[in-house]
């Protein structure tokens, strides 16, 4: 081979590099710590940031740095995506997620684990963001011990030395307290302009003890399997299987085990609400999210490419969840079926709806950049002179997630 056709091999070869797929994260879409001592610090919040920018922070401390942030108390979420789908694979574990959680001895699952509950979804409609409709919760270990349809406020404090009250809907109230290690404001920064911060889910049981009873000492203990930032990354320097979940302990709005074919998008929030003394509030701490299908582990992981959606479990999926994880009762009632999608090349939403009414898109930061009004029938919305970036579509009542780069 000559040089010139050497080089020429030599700049396909890192074209074709440049294009594979990574098993790691590729985006984060959201970033919503609750209140917490890490949070403006992990990532750093700096004045001027707003949601997007603090969006892009998370990704960057979490992909290209290798480092972490941090969820802040019970409900704090991030949202991420792949540059491909993660196909569940029958028989294993198929997402990877590090966190620093670490343990005294394996024996005891003693240690520090701040769970995270995680969701997944697969992009039913084709709209390339995550629909609410879209989420299937992964069944750990501890689902029958926890609380389903669990609410958490948090209210913005008069002073940034001041501990930040949280009430529930259980009638249980309790603080964020502030400690002597981290002297930042714990109330988002961004989210100044919110009185308060409400987030919903499943509430996992308490893991922190004190084992010495004088609060010298907490120990908060490593649950079975499913959670993220719940067990040690690596054991003998090899992922450990512990921080992985398979994707069929997906289950439904009604508790039904739920055959995915695979997983567009991860979402992980802090599933723990309990103060733990000097040591502070469970907040679940994320790394890097990975497709566990992979031909070499470690620091840069390469995925195996060859693995490919089965048709059949994809279809079976489509029929079942047609209309995404609505409950039985949702489905009893009907729904107009009014689907959203994006025109990625132009930049247009498009949109059929069975009567007419108000169409309003707001962008990441809240802030309405659209409105008008709609007829019966098909319609559009043209987002192609807005910057890149996440956005609300909101048809008649419904708001649909939209991701337009």
């Amino acid at each position: 081979m000559n040089k010139h056709s050497f080089t020429l091999a030599v700049m396909a070869l890192s074209a074709l590099v440049a294009q594979a797929a990574s098993p790691v994260h590729s985006t984060v879409l959201e970033y919503v710590p609750a209140p917490g001592q890490f949070v403006n610090t992990l990532p750093e919040w700096e004045e001027g940031d707003d949601a997007a920018a603090m969006a892009e922070k998370a990704y960057n401390y979490t992909n290209p740095d290798g480092s972490m942030i941090s969820l802040g108390g019970y409900g704090g979420y991030i949202v991420v995506g792949f540059d491909h789908t993660i196909v569940n694979v029958e028989g294993v574990r198929d997402i990877y997620f590090e966190g620093n959680s670490f343990s005294e001895a394996r024996a005891t699952q003693g240690g520090s684990s701040e769970p995270g509950v995680v969701l997944v979804a697969y992009d039913i409609n084709g709209n390339g963001m995550p629909d609410d409709n879209e989420w299937f919760e992964i069944r750990g270990s501890e689902y029958g011990n926890s609380i389903s349809g669990y609410e958490c406020t948090y209210y913005r404090p008069d002073s940034d030395e001041a501990d930040i009250r949280w009430t529930d809907n259980r009638g249980n109230e309790g603080y964020i307290y502030r400690n002597q290690f981290h002297p930042q404001p714990y109330w988002p920064q961004w989210l100044l302009d919110r009185e308060t911060l409400t987030f919903r889910g499943t509430r996992l049981p308490d893991n922190g003890v004190d084992k010495n009873g004088d609060g010298s000492y907490f120990v908060l203990s490593q649950f079975d399997y499913g959670y993220a930032d719940n067990a040690p990354n690596l054991v003998d320097g090899l992922w450990n299987e512990d921080a992985k979940i398979d994707i069929d302990w997906a289950i439904d709005i009604n508790g039904n085990s739920v055959k995915m074919p695979g997983v567009d998008f991860v979402k992980i929030y802090t599933g723990v609400n309990q103060d733990n003394g000097w040591i502070g509030e469970n907040s679940t701490e994320v790394c890097r999210i990975i497709d566990a299908h992979v031909t070499r582990e470690g620091s840069t992981p390469v995925l195996d490419e060859t693995l490919e959606i089965d048709q059949t479990v994809l279809d079976a999926f489509l029929a079942a969840y047609a209309d995404g994880n609505v409950s039985s009762v949702a489905n009893a009632v009907g729904t107009d079926n009014m689907r959203v999608y994006l025109d990625k090349a132009t930049g247009v939403v498009n949109f059929n709806a069975p009567n007419g009414g108000l169409a309003q898109v707001y962008n990441q930061s809240g802030m309405l950049v659209y409105s008008n009004l709609f007829k019966a029938g098909s319609n559009s919305i043209d987002l192609g002179n807005l910057p890149d970036g996440l956005y609300l579509v909101r048809i008649a009542g419904k708001t649909t997630k939209i991701l337009k780069h």
